[in-house]
């Protein structure tokens, strides 16, 4: 992973003025604070900025400048003075989480810290009739899956039996901002990850790949075919993409199954080979 990509893993921090490391409360802070992402932060933040995982203080780079003179954006990053606490989001390359017992995992689900993903739902959730310009549908709810037996012990070989979700891409995007730092196994995966180390930029895609990954992109353009725009016709919807040697990078299905992913991102567990799977 370059630097700069390490960097840009810090998406967002809990602003709360008043607040220390030291002596202040996480649950407050975590109930309390808002969010701010480097683009929205003011010189008067400075100090009061946290990281959602360790909740030790973030410093933006550049202070005052949005870009640096390269063009790169402007982001955050943990202060040098808290370098002794264990955050893995430091190191450059992501790391996945083992547990020492059962109970630690299944504490950690109950927390809401790890999400054990046995799959994702085959139906396609119902649109309603007038969606409307928002995204303002009824959310769809995981289900619960079968206890499975997962791999994510400390120790070679040991897995532990825990209750796990048959969920759906838009689940996942559903509190996008709390799901981020959380981990999560996926089928077939060797240890749970962090979901912001599983997201694969589709503008960085040069080829096809067959292993399932978590893809998100930025929509340029959208095209709905058919004379009368009937809610079965194909819409056609173009995805940014820098690498020069990718042609036509575009969803190609129909419109009623694309409207959830009109607004600017979209976000599907797939290959790079067909790219979406309505899910």
């Amino acid at each position: 992973m370059a630097e700069g990509d390490n960097k840009r893993r810090i998406k967002y921090a809990l602003h709360l003025m008043g607040w220390t490391y030291e002596n202040g409360n996480q649950d407050k802070l975590k109930r309390d604070a808002t969010r701010v992402a480097p683009s929205e932060y003011r010189s008067e933040m400075d100090g009061s900025l946290f990281f959602p995982v360790c909740f030790t203080n973030l410093n933006r780079v550049p202070k005052l400048k949005e870009h640096f003179s390269n063009g790169r954006e402007a982001y955050f990053c943990h202060l040098a003075a808290y370098n002794e606490i264990k955050c893995d989001l430091r190191s450059k390359k992501p790391e996945g989480k083992r547990y020492e017992t059962y109970e630690e995992a299944r504490k950690a689900i109950d927390d809401e810290n790890l999400v054990i993903v046995d799959g994702f739902m085959k139906d396609k959730p119902e649109l309603p009739d007038d969606p409307g310009d928002e995204y303002d549908e009824t959310p769809i709810e995981d289900i619960d899956g079968p206890v499975s037996d997962v791999p994510i012990g400390r120790h070679r070989g040991e897995s532990f039996k825990l209750p796990s979700k048959i969920t759906t891409v838009a689940g996942i995007c559903r509190n996008f901002d709390e799901n981020l730092y959380k981990y999560y196994y996926f089928p077939n995966q060797k240890f749970s990850i962090r979901l912001v180390d599983l997201l694969h930029p589709v503008e960085n895609i040069q080829e096809e790949d067959d292993e399932p990954k978590l893809y998100y992109g930025v929509i340029e353009s959208t095209v709905h075919l058919g004379e009368h725009k009937r809610p079965d016709n194909i819409r056609m919807t173009y995805l940014k993409n820098e690498q020069m040697g990718v042609q036509d990078f575009c969803i190609k299905l129909q419109d009623m199954h694309q409207k959830k992913s009109w607004h600017y991102r979209c976000l599907c567990w797939s290959n790079c080979s067909c790219l979406w799977q309505g899910k």
